[in-house]
């Protein structure tokens, strides 16, 4: 009982972080490619504002 009070009240405090601390979102493109050059995954970050 005591190990789930103590959880419990870790994951309350760094819930409650300042948004602050969180690294920025940075938009961009990023793909990936095979052994031969070729494209075969291309994601996208988009970010949004609060």
């Amino acid at each position: 009982m005591l190990a789930i009070a103590v959880i419990a009240t870790y994951v309350a405090w760094r819930t409650s972080q300042p948004e602050a601390q969180r690294p920025p979102c940075e938009p961009g493109r990023q793909e990936q490619k095979d052994a031969g050059g070729k494209v075969v995954k291309v994601t996208r970050t988009t970010c949004f504002e609060k």
